[in-house]
Protein backbone atom coordinates (compact mmCIF):
# COMPACT_ATOMS: atom_id res chain seq x y z
CA UNK A 1 0.00 0.00 0.00
CA UNK A 2 1.41 3.35 -1.47
CA UNK A 3 1.04 5.72 1.79
CA UNK A 4 1.06 9.48 0.54
CA UNK A 5 3.82 12.18 1.93
CA UNK A 6 2.21 15.83 2.45
CA UNK A 7 4.27 17.21 -0.99
CA UNK A 8 2.76 14.21 -3.16
CA UNK A 9 -0.87 14.91 -2.03
CA UNK A 10 -0.28 18.89 -2.67
CA UNK A 11 1.35 17.78 -6.09
CA UNK A 12 -1.70 15.40 -6.87
CA UNK A 13 -3.87 18.00 -5.96
CA UNK A 14 -2.88 20.73 -7.81
CA UNK A 15 -2.99 18.44 -11.02
CA UNK A 16 -6.73 17.44 -10.12
CA UNK A 17 -8.74 17.51 -13.14
CA UNK A 18 -11.74 19.58 -11.13
CA UNK A 19 -8.73 22.29 -10.00
CA UNK A 20 -10.50 24.43 -12.63
CA UNK A 21 -13.81 24.36 -11.83
CA UNK A 22 -14.94 27.73 -10.41
CA UNK A 23 -16.57 26.57 -7.17
CA UNK A 24 -13.10 24.33 -6.68
CA UNK A 25 -11.19 27.09 -7.37
CA UNK A 26 -12.86 29.34 -4.94
CA UNK A 27 -12.96 26.84 -2.06
CA UNK A 28 -9.31 26.40 -2.31
CA UNK A 29 -8.51 29.64 -1.86
CA UNK A 30 -11.21 30.33 0.63
CA UNK A 31 -9.01 27.49 2.96
CA UNK A 32 -6.21 28.98 2.27
CA UNK A 33 -7.26 32.99 3.28
CA UNK A 34 -4.75 33.95 6.06
CA UNK A 35 -8.08 35.83 7.48
CA UNK A 36 -10.86 33.09 7.29
CA UNK A 37 -10.58 32.97 11.19
CA UNK A 38 -11.06 36.47 11.57
CA UNK A 39 -14.25 37.38 9.96
CA UNK A 40 -17.13 37.38 11.79
CA UNK A 41 -20.03 35.05 12.55
CA UNK A 42 -22.48 36.45 10.65
CA UNK A 43 -19.84 36.90 7.33
CA UNK A 44 -19.14 33.33 8.08
CA UNK A 45 -22.71 32.12 8.10
CA UNK A 46 -23.73 33.60 5.13
CA UNK A 47 -20.47 32.85 3.48
CA UNK A 48 -21.57 28.90 4.39
CA UNK A 49 -25.46 29.73 2.51
CA UNK A 50 -23.30 30.34 -0.72
CA UNK A 51 -20.54 27.49 -0.62
CA UNK A 52 -23.59 24.99 -0.03
CA UNK A 53 -25.53 26.32 -3.02
CA UNK A 54 -22.51 26.32 -4.88
CA UNK A 55 -21.88 22.75 -3.58
CA UNK A 56 -24.96 21.40 -4.19
CA UNK A 57 -24.71 22.70 -7.81
CA UNK A 58 -21.07 21.41 -8.49
CA UNK A 59 -22.62 17.68 -7.12
CA UNK A 60 -25.78 17.99 -9.71
CA UNK A 61 -23.26 18.89 -12.49
CA UNK A 62 -20.63 15.98 -11.58
CA UNK A 63 -22.53 13.17 -11.06
CA UNK A 64 -26.17 11.88 -12.32
CA UNK A 65 -27.04 10.21 -8.91
CA UNK A 66 -27.07 13.78 -7.18
CA UNK A 67 -29.09 15.42 -10.22
CA UNK A 68 -32.06 12.71 -10.01
CA UNK A 69 -31.43 12.54 -5.99
CA UNK A 70 -32.08 16.62 -6.05
CA UNK A 71 -34.98 16.28 -8.65
CA UNK A 72 -37.05 13.89 -6.34
CA UNK A 73 -36.19 15.94 -3.00
CA UNK A 74 -37.22 19.00 -4.82
CA UNK A 75 -34.30 20.74 -4.12
CA UNK A 76 -33.20 23.52 -6.41
CA UNK A 77 -29.30 24.07 -5.47
CA UNK A 78 -29.76 28.06 -6.14
CA UNK A 79 -32.25 28.56 -3.49
CA UNK A 80 -31.27 25.69 -1.30
CA UNK A 81 -32.04 26.50 2.70
CA UNK A 82 -30.71 24.46 5.65
CA UNK A 83 -33.76 22.78 5.73
CA UNK A 84 -33.08 21.83 1.83
CA UNK A 85 -30.03 20.24 3.58
CA UNK A 86 -31.31 18.55 6.36
CA UNK A 87 -33.08 16.40 3.75
CA UNK A 88 -29.91 15.21 2.48
CA UNK A 89 -28.08 14.62 5.54
CA UNK A 90 -27.20 10.51 6.42
CA UNK A 91 -27.10 8.27 9.38
CA UNK A 92 -23.21 7.35 9.02
CA UNK A 93 -24.23 3.18 9.04
CA UNK A 94 -25.01 4.18 5.52
CA UNK A 95 -21.37 4.33 4.80
CA UNK A 96 -20.51 1.21 6.47
CA UNK A 97 -19.17 -1.51 3.91
CA UNK A 98 -18.90 -0.19 0.80
CA UNK A 99 -21.98 1.94 1.36
CA UNK A 100 -19.97 5.09 0.44
CA UNK A 101 -19.34 4.22 -2.99
CA UNK A 102 -22.86 5.10 -4.13
CA UNK A 103 -21.87 8.48 -3.02
CA UNK A 104 -19.29 9.42 -4.48
CA UNK A 105 -18.92 11.19 -8.08
CA UNK A 106 -18.44 9.97 -11.34
CA UNK A 107 -15.00 10.59 -12.49
CA UNK A 108 -13.90 11.01 -9.25
CA UNK A 109 -9.67 11.74 -9.08
CA UNK A 110 -7.91 8.50 -8.18
CA UNK A 111 -4.79 8.31 -6.07
CA UNK A 112 -6.14 9.15 -3.05
CA UNK A 113 -6.60 7.04 0.39
CA UNK A 114 -9.66 4.94 1.61
CA UNK A 115 -10.72 5.50 5.61
CA UNK A 116 -12.34 3.27 7.96
CA UNK A 117 -13.67 3.60 11.13
CA UNK A 118 -12.45 1.41 14.46
CA UNK A 119 -15.15 -1.14 13.93
CA UNK A 120 -15.09 -1.30 17.87
CA UNK A 121 -19.02 -1.61 17.47
CA UNK A 122 -18.91 -5.02 16.37
CA UNK A 123 -20.65 -3.82 13.29
CA UNK A 124 -18.89 -3.05 9.95
CA UNK A 125 -16.64 -0.45 9.97
CA UNK A 126 -17.22 3.04 7.84
CA UNK A 127 -15.01 3.21 5.10
CA UNK A 128 -14.60 6.15 3.23
CA UNK A 129 -12.82 7.64 -0.17
CA UNK A 130 -10.38 11.02 0.13
CA UNK A 131 -8.92 11.73 -3.37
CA UNK A 132 -5.44 13.98 -3.39
CA UNK A 133 -7.47 17.45 -3.27
CA UNK A 134 -9.58 16.55 -0.45
CA UNK A 135 -6.75 14.88 1.43
CA UNK A 136 -4.61 18.66 1.20
CA UNK A 137 -8.08 20.54 1.85
CA UNK A 138 -8.03 17.80 5.11
CA UNK A 139 -4.38 18.39 5.72
CA UNK A 140 -4.71 22.82 5.74
CA UNK A 141 -7.89 23.25 6.99
CA UNK A 142 -7.58 21.03 10.03
CA UNK A 143 -4.18 22.31 10.77
CA UNK A 144 -5.37 25.87 11.21
CA UNK A 145 -8.28 25.26 13.03
CA UNK A 146 -6.04 23.52 15.68
CA UNK A 147 -3.77 26.45 16.05
CA UNK A 148 -6.32 28.85 16.50
CA UNK A 149 -7.80 26.66 19.12
CA UNK A 150 -3.98 25.76 20.54
CA UNK A 151 -3.79 29.66 20.97
CA UNK A 152 -0.79 29.99 18.23
CA UNK A 153 0.81 28.57 15.12
CA UNK A 154 3.06 25.85 15.78
CA UNK A 155 6.92 26.60 14.48
CA UNK A 156 8.62 25.11 11.81
CA UNK A 157 10.87 22.60 12.59
CA UNK A 158 10.66 23.04 16.57
CA UNK A 159 9.08 20.53 19.02
CA UNK A 160 8.40 16.65 19.05
CA UNK A 161 4.87 14.79 19.47
CA UNK A 162 4.68 11.43 20.91
CA UNK A 163 1.33 9.70 19.34
CA UNK A 164 -0.43 6.80 21.37
CA UNK A 165 -0.70 4.81 17.99
CA UNK A 166 1.24 2.17 15.84
CA UNK A 167 2.35 3.11 12.00
CA UNK A 168 0.45 1.12 10.65
CA UNK A 169 -2.77 2.71 11.61
CA UNK A 170 -1.88 5.67 9.43
CA UNK A 171 -3.37 4.68 6.07
CA UNK A 172 -6.68 3.33 8.58
CA UNK A 173 -7.58 6.12 10.50
CA UNK A 174 -7.61 9.36 9.15
CA UNK A 175 -7.26 11.02 12.54
CA UNK A 176 -3.96 9.30 12.65
CA UNK A 177 -3.35 10.55 8.51
CA UNK A 178 -4.49 14.05 9.21
CA UNK A 179 -1.65 14.41 12.93
CA UNK A 180 0.98 12.92 10.82
CA UNK A 181 0.75 14.47 7.56
CA UNK A 182 0.55 18.06 9.82
CA UNK A 183 2.64 17.26 12.04
CA UNK A 184 5.39 16.92 8.28
CA UNK A 185 3.88 19.87 7.05
CA UNK A 186 5.71 21.59 10.48
CA UNK A 187 8.89 19.55 9.90
CA UNK A 188 7.91 18.28 13.59
CA UNK A 189 9.00 14.93 14.44
CA UNK A 190 6.52 12.46 15.13
CA UNK A 191 6.94 9.44 17.26
CA UNK A 192 4.44 6.53 17.52
CA UNK A 193 3.61 5.36 21.08
CA UNK A 194 2.70 1.90 19.83
CA UNK A 195 3.47 -1.45 17.87
CA UNK A 196 1.96 -3.56 15.90
CA UNK A 197 2.55 -7.32 17.09
CA UNK A 198 2.47 -10.28 14.30
CA UNK A 199 -1.00 -11.51 14.86
CA UNK A 200 -2.16 -14.73 16.62
CA UNK A 201 -5.04 -16.19 15.51
CA UNK A 202 -7.81 -14.18 14.73
CA UNK A 203 -7.16 -11.24 16.64
CA UNK A 204 -8.26 -7.49 15.97
CA UNK A 205 -5.42 -5.03 14.85
CA UNK A 206 -6.43 -3.66 18.35
CA UNK A 207 -5.51 -6.63 20.54
CA UNK A 208 -2.34 -6.71 18.83
CA UNK A 209 -1.09 -3.15 19.47
CA UNK A 210 1.60 -2.46 22.15
CA UNK A 211 3.83 0.14 23.86
CA UNK A 212 6.70 0.91 21.75
CA UNK A 213 8.75 1.45 24.90
CA UNK A 214 11.54 2.97 23.09
CA UNK A 215 9.74 5.89 21.78
CA UNK A 216 7.94 6.70 24.94
CA UNK A 217 10.77 6.53 26.89
CA UNK A 218 12.41 9.31 24.35
CA UNK A 219 9.66 11.65 24.25
CA UNK A 220 9.90 11.39 27.97
CA UNK A 221 13.84 11.68 27.98
CA UNK A 222 13.56 14.65 25.50
CA UNK A 223 14.31 18.23 25.94
CA UNK A 224 12.55 19.42 22.85
CA UNK A 225 9.41 22.02 23.35
CA UNK A 226 6.92 22.04 22.69
CA UNK A 227 6.08 18.61 23.29
CA UNK A 228 2.45 17.18 21.77
CA UNK A 229 1.08 14.34 23.68
CA UNK A 230 -1.64 12.61 21.00
CA UNK A 231 -3.52 9.85 22.90
CA UNK A 232 -7.39 8.59 23.81
CA UNK A 233 -8.59 9.82 26.97
CA UNK A 234 -8.20 6.27 28.58
CA UNK A 235 -4.34 6.81 27.57
CA UNK A 236 -4.37 9.83 29.39
CA UNK A 237 -5.85 8.27 33.05
CA UNK A 238 -4.00 4.76 32.34
CA UNK A 239 -0.80 6.98 32.48
CA UNK A 240 -1.50 8.83 35.70
CA UNK A 241 -2.72 6.00 37.41
CA UNK A 242 0.81 4.39 36.38
CA UNK A 243 2.30 7.54 37.93
CA UNK A 244 -0.25 7.50 40.62
CA UNK A 245 0.21 3.54 41.83
CA UNK A 246 4.30 3.75 41.95
CA UNK A 247 5.76 3.69 45.32
CA UNK A 248 8.18 6.74 46.62
CA UNK A 249 11.37 4.24 45.48
CA UNK A 250 10.22 3.33 41.68
CA UNK A 251 9.03 7.25 41.47
CA UNK A 252 12.40 8.05 42.04
CA UNK A 253 14.20 5.75 39.76
CA UNK A 254 11.38 6.42 37.37
CA UNK A 255 12.26 9.87 37.66
CA UNK A 256 16.35 8.59 37.16
CA UNK A 257 15.66 6.82 33.76
CA UNK A 258 12.52 8.64 32.30
CA UNK A 259 12.57 12.01 33.83
CA UNK A 260 8.68 11.26 34.65
CA UNK A 261 7.06 12.10 36.27
CA UNK A 262 6.10 14.51 35.87
CA UNK A 263 6.24 14.37 32.50
CA UNK A 264 7.35 17.79 31.41
CA UNK A 265 6.09 19.37 28.05
CA UNK A 266 7.58 22.47 27.93
CA UNK A 267 6.97 25.85 26.72
CA UNK A 268 3.70 25.22 24.51
CA UNK A 269 3.25 21.76 25.47
CA UNK A 270 -0.16 20.04 25.11
CA UNK A 271 -2.18 17.00 26.23
CA UNK A 272 -4.55 16.34 22.86
CA UNK A 273 -7.53 13.75 23.37
CA UNK A 274 -9.31 12.42 20.64
CA UNK A 275 -11.66 9.14 19.91
CA UNK A 276 -14.20 9.14 23.04
CA UNK A 277 -13.97 6.41 25.65
CA UNK A 278 -14.17 3.26 23.40
CA UNK A 279 -14.33 0.14 24.78
CA UNK A 280 -13.34 1.43 28.58
CA UNK A 281 -15.94 2.01 30.55
CA UNK A 282 -15.27 2.79 33.73
CA UNK A 283 -13.29 6.25 32.51
CA UNK A 284 -13.93 9.35 35.01
CA UNK A 285 -15.45 12.55 33.68
CA UNK A 286 -13.34 14.33 31.41
CA UNK A 287 -13.08 17.28 34.05
CA UNK A 288 -11.95 15.18 36.66
CA UNK A 289 -9.21 12.83 34.01
CA UNK A 290 -7.86 16.30 33.30
CA UNK A 291 -7.59 17.48 37.20
CA UNK A 292 -6.18 14.35 37.53
CA UNK A 293 -3.69 13.78 35.08
CA UNK A 294 -2.39 17.87 35.56
CA UNK A 295 -0.37 16.03 38.72
CA UNK A 296 1.98 14.12 36.28
CA UNK A 297 2.19 16.50 33.33
CA UNK A 298 3.38 20.06 33.57
CA UNK A 299 3.77 23.04 30.89
CA UNK A 300 4.65 26.76 30.35
CA UNK A 301 3.60 29.17 28.56
CA UNK A 302 5.69 30.25 25.42
CA UNK A 303 7.07 32.74 27.32
CA UNK A 304 8.05 30.36 30.18
CA UNK A 305 5.56 30.81 33.07
CA UNK A 306 4.26 27.57 35.05
CA UNK A 307 0.73 26.88 33.50
CA UNK A 308 -2.18 23.65 34.50
CA UNK A 309 -1.10 21.55 31.53
CA UNK A 310 -3.43 22.29 29.01
CA UNK A 311 -5.93 20.10 27.44
CA UNK A 312 -7.77 19.72 23.82
CA UNK A 313 -9.93 17.35 22.83
CA UNK A 314 -10.70 16.49 18.97
CA UNK A 315 -14.49 15.50 17.69
CA UNK A 316 -13.66 13.62 15.07
CA UNK A 317 -14.87 11.15 12.58
CA UNK A 318 -14.37 8.59 9.52
CA UNK A 319 -17.23 10.27 7.68
CA UNK A 320 -15.97 13.92 8.12
CA UNK A 321 -13.35 16.14 6.75
CA UNK A 322 -12.46 18.42 9.46
CA UNK A 323 -13.37 17.69 12.79
CA UNK A 324 -14.83 19.87 16.11
CA UNK A 325 -11.64 20.66 18.19
CA UNK A 326 -12.27 21.92 22.17
CA UNK A 327 -9.46 23.32 24.61
CA UNK A 328 -10.12 22.43 28.05
CA UNK A 329 -11.69 25.28 30.57
CA UNK A 330 -11.09 28.01 27.81
CA UNK A 331 -13.59 26.88 24.73
CA UNK A 332 -15.88 23.99 23.96
CA UNK A 333 -15.60 22.56 20.43
CA UNK A 334 -15.71 24.61 17.37
CA UNK A 335 -15.92 23.51 13.80
CA UNK A 336 -13.76 24.68 10.95
CA UNK A 337 -15.04 28.16 9.60
CA UNK A 338 -16.69 26.91 6.48
CA UNK A 339 -18.06 23.48 7.74
CA UNK A 340 -21.85 23.96 8.45
CA UNK A 341 -22.34 22.10 11.74
CA UNK A 342 -26.26 22.09 13.16
CA UNK A 343 -28.10 20.36 15.87
CA UNK A 344 -31.94 18.88 14.48
CA UNK A 345 -34.44 17.40 16.89
CA UNK A 346 -33.73 13.46 16.47
CA UNK A 347 -37.90 12.71 15.96
CA UNK A 348 -38.62 15.93 13.77
CA UNK A 349 -35.46 16.63 12.09
CA UNK A 350 -36.55 20.32 12.71
CA UNK A 351 -33.75 22.34 13.09
CA UNK A 352 -32.85 23.48 16.90
CA UNK A 353 -31.51 26.93 17.29
CA UNK A 354 -32.35 27.25 20.93
CA UNK A 355 -28.98 27.80 23.20
CA UNK A 356 -28.50 24.98 25.56
CA UNK A 357 -31.11 22.87 23.79
CA UNK A 358 -29.62 19.21 23.33
CA UNK A 359 -30.38 17.87 19.66
CA UNK A 360 -28.83 15.70 17.10
CA UNK A 361 -25.58 16.80 15.49
CA UNK A 362 -25.42 16.93 11.97
CA UNK A 363 -22.00 17.78 9.80
CA UNK A 364 -21.98 18.90 6.69
CA UNK A 365 -18.79 20.11 4.72
CA UNK A 366 -19.22 22.05 1.50
CA UNK A 367 -15.60 22.08 0.46
CA UNK A 368 -15.19 18.32 0.31
CA UNK A 369 -15.12 17.52 -3.77
CA UNK A 370 -15.15 13.57 -3.66
CA UNK A 371 -18.76 13.16 -1.90
CA UNK A 372 -21.99 15.47 -0.76
CA UNK A 373 -20.36 14.96 2.91
CA UNK A 374 -23.84 15.68 4.60
CA UNK A 375 -24.33 13.06 8.05
CA UNK A 376 -25.28 12.68 11.02
CA UNK A 377 -22.77 10.70 13.41
CA UNK A 378 -24.96 9.59 16.03
CA UNK A 379 -24.45 12.43 18.99
CA UNK A 380 -26.59 14.34 21.04
CA UNK A 381 -24.76 17.81 21.69
CA UNK A 382 -26.08 21.46 22.59
CA UNK A 383 -24.50 24.67 22.15
CA UNK A 384 -23.62 27.90 23.64
CA UNK A 385 -23.37 31.55 22.02
CA UNK A 386 -19.87 32.59 21.58
CA UNK A 387 -17.80 35.88 20.18
CA UNK A 388 -15.19 33.56 18.32
CA UNK A 389 -16.04 33.47 14.96
CA UNK A 390 -18.26 30.37 14.80
CA UNK A 391 -20.75 32.21 17.33
CA UNK A 392 -21.32 28.86 18.75
CA UNK A 393 -19.78 26.37 20.65
CA UNK A 394 -20.30 22.86 21.05
CA UNK A 395 -20.62 20.69 23.93
CA UNK A 396 -20.91 16.72 23.59
CA UNK A 397 -23.71 15.05 25.71
CA UNK A 398 -23.80 11.67 24.69
CA UNK A 399 -24.15 8.95 22.03
CA UNK A 400 -27.28 7.72 21.06
CA UNK A 401 -28.55 4.26 22.15
CA UNK A 402 -29.25 1.62 20.35
CA UNK A 403 -32.97 1.68 20.43
CA UNK A 404 -32.66 5.93 19.40
CA UNK A 405 -30.31 4.92 16.65
CA UNK A 406 -33.17 2.81 15.52
CA UNK A 407 -35.69 4.69 16.21
CA UNK A 408 -34.27 7.53 14.21
CA UNK A 409 -33.44 5.72 11.02
CA UNK A 410 -36.97 4.64 10.92
CA UNK A 411 -37.35 8.48 11.38
CA UNK A 412 -35.83 9.69 8.75
CA UNK A 413 -37.01 7.38 6.22
CA UNK A 414 -38.79 8.80 3.77
CA UNK A 415 -35.59 10.63 3.21
CA UNK A 416 -33.16 7.13 3.49
CA UNK A 417 -36.00 5.51 0.98
CA UNK A 418 -35.26 8.41 -1.19
CA UNK A 419 -31.96 8.30 -1.85
CA UNK A 420 -31.92 4.54 -2.22
CA UNK A 421 -33.96 4.62 -4.93
CA UNK A 422 -32.71 2.98 -8.34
Amino acid sequence: MVILGIEEIKQRAANSKHRQDPFVERIWNLIHEPGLFEKSPQELAELRKELMRQSLAFFRDNSEYYASLFDRLDIDPATAEREDLVKLVVPADMLRGGGHERFVIEGVDEGGEHFQSSGTTGKAPVKVYRSPLDLAIMVKANADLFEYVYGHELEQNKGQALFMAAPELRHMLSFVAFVELALESKGIELLYGMSMRESEGDETVWQRLQPDKKNILKFLKSKEEPKLFFTAPAGVYLMSKRFNDMSNLKREVSKIITRAPPVNLGKGGVIVTGGGSKGFTDLPPYAELAEGARNYFKALTRGGDGVEAPFMDVLGMTETLTALIDNHERMGKLPHPLSEVFLVDPKTFELIDEEGKEGLICIYNPFVTTWLEAFFPGDIMKFHSSDRFYGREFEFGRRLTVKEGWDLQRACGGTMEEMMEE
